[in-house]
């Protein structure tokens, strides 16, 4: 185990000693949930206890077992489909399944099992009906509930049924000790929202597919994509399957390879198209609710936001799937087309989680002082705060009023001042363009064009800089160049 899952462990054990039989262990997406439950699944079987996991999705059960495998735990399934092998003191079970197999003649039930310790992954769904149901039988034993989101939809805490909350590491510190990568924010577009009723404390349905299933609106989902993330593996999050299956159509016939999974997916299908995905066969895959929880695609690097949602939860759920390393993969690039990002915050923000009953169960740790507005850039839509856009560098004369006045208009604005560049910078970056410029087979002043681009100079003297292979940096400057030139065409050359 890591470090901080060791900690995890250590701070579970001293809750249950505390006289805490609930615990409840926040770990964010990626941070390795299944491994932190198999290890202690592996001590408990070790010493002939039983455990039970519970999934409420078939694709969970499935990893949880390849995880427990991993941790030399001897564990079987309790899913409809799937042979059972009850002699092993691991089961992961479907809670649907579960509940089947409860109601099976209640005197010597072979499927009840008797567990010392009972696991709930995504655990933020154990106040429903049908986990509590199932929960009834385990009052006097241990019950860990594992989750990146430790509320419900409403953002009210878990509080009416666990004892003790747990949370070893934030999301910033694993990206600090590179277990996790940071997002890249664009919001190149937001519908209006304004008339859509609220939920259960998100979006009615109905409402958003009204909204944002259009013509105009898919098609400016691709476009954008095109712009900012052309050629990355992108998973993108839908209202419903009809909304899916519309992007879907509007990708691939923009040349873009696409594919789309929902609930009614069978699993050879969801399989071949993950398969596809995962190699690079697909481009896109776009699916509804079906990968905001338990999905471990490292090869994502783009999340689209094609879903507006109220809810915290759902959003770190979602832009969480693109936030685990890869060979190659130092961030990963957030598209957000629902106002999310502007309306609940960046993946990274440090959150205090809190174990409540009625009131809202998170309190986001301030850090930004008088920037709190998440801005996005007029000219690369970049999403940021601040006085300047980290992507295009565009900078807002009078930031410092607008920030005292707290006006809430979209303006271009960034997290941190902006540094005179050094010779030696400006020398990387001109031996940069050099290099692409060679490899695109560009003319001689194309370079020289980009420099003054950036630095509003020409690179006099700096013919003797060392071509360099581009960076990131030098890769969202063109990002930004090529928005820049679709606009001009697009305003007949004007601003």
């Amino acid at each position: 185990l890591r470090d901080y899952q060791k900690k995890a462990v250590d701070q579970i054990r001293s809750e249950i000693q505390k006289g805490n039989r609930r615990v409840l262990l926040v770990l964010p997406t990626g941070a390795g949930k299944s491994h932190t439950m198999g290890d202690i699944a592996k001590k408990a079987t070790d010493k002939s206890h039983k455990i039970l996991a519970l999934m409420h999705r078939r694709q969970l059960v499935t990893q949880l077992l390849q995880r427990f495998e991993e941790c030399g735990v001897n564990s079987a399934v309790i899913m409809s489909g799937e042979e059972h092998n009850l002699d092993c003191n691991a089961q992961i079970a479907t809670c649907q399944t579960y509940t089947r197999r409860l109601k099976l003649k209640k005197s010597n039930n072979k499927f009840f099992i008797d567990a010392a310790i009972v696991f709930i992954d995504e655990a933020h769904h154990a106040l429903s009906n049908t986990y509590q149901n199932i929960l009834s039988n385990y009052n006097e034993k241990i019950v860990i509930g594992v989750t990146a989101t430790p509320i419900l939809a409403s953002g009210v805490g878990m509080g009416n049924y666990f004892d003790a909350i747990v949370q070893p590491i934030s999301i910033k510190e694993l990206i600090d000790q590179k277990h996790l990568v940071p997002g890249v924010y664009y919001g190149p577009s937001s519908p209006d929202l304004s008339k859509i009723k609220t939920v259960v404390g998100d979006y009615e349905k109905k409402g958003l597919d009204e909204v944002v299933n259009q013509p105009r609106i898919i098609g400016d989902v691709v476009k954008n994509w095109l712009k900012i993330a052309g050629g990355l593996s992108t998973m993108v999050f839908a209202v419903n399957v009809n909304h899916s299956k519309a992007l879907c159509k509007e990708f691939n016939g923009n040349g873009v390879t696409a594919e789309h999974l929902d609930a009614h997916s069978i699993d050879e299908e969801r399989e071949d198209t993950l398969r596809r995905f995962r190699n690079g066969d697909t481009q896109v895959l776009l699916n509804v609710a079906l990968y905001t929880e338990g999905t471990d695609i490292p090869e994502i690097e783009c999340i689209v936001l094609a879903r507006p949602t109220k809810s915290l939860g759902l959003h770190l759920q979602m832009i969480g799937r693109g936030a685990r390393p890869n060979k190659g993969k130092d961030s990963f690039t957030v598209i957000d087309h629902g106002g999310n990002v502007n309306r609940l915050g960046y993946y990274e923000d440090e959150i205090e989680w809190l174990l409540t009953e009625k009131e809202i169960g998170f309190k986001k740790k301030e850090v930004r002082k008088k920037e709190k507005k998440i801005r996005t850039c007029e000219e690369c839509y970049a999403q940021f705060t601040g006085p300047t856009c980290p992507i295009c560098s565009k900078t807002i004369l009078g930031y410092g009023k607008m920030i005292e006045a707290e006006e809430a208009e979209l303006i271009a604005l960034s997290k941190k001042k902006k540094k005179e560049p050094t010779t030696e910078e400006k020398k990387i970056f001109y031996g940069m363009l050099e290099y692409h410029r060679k490899e695109k087979g560009y003319s001689k002043g194309w370079t020289a064009n980009q420099f003054n681009q950036k630095y509003k100079e020409f690179p006099n003297g700096m013919d003797n800089a060392p071509d360099q292979k581009p960076d990131k940096t030098l890769k969202n400057w063109i990002t930004y160049q090529n928005i820049k030139y679709a606009k001009s065409k697009k305003y007949g050359g004007k601003k």
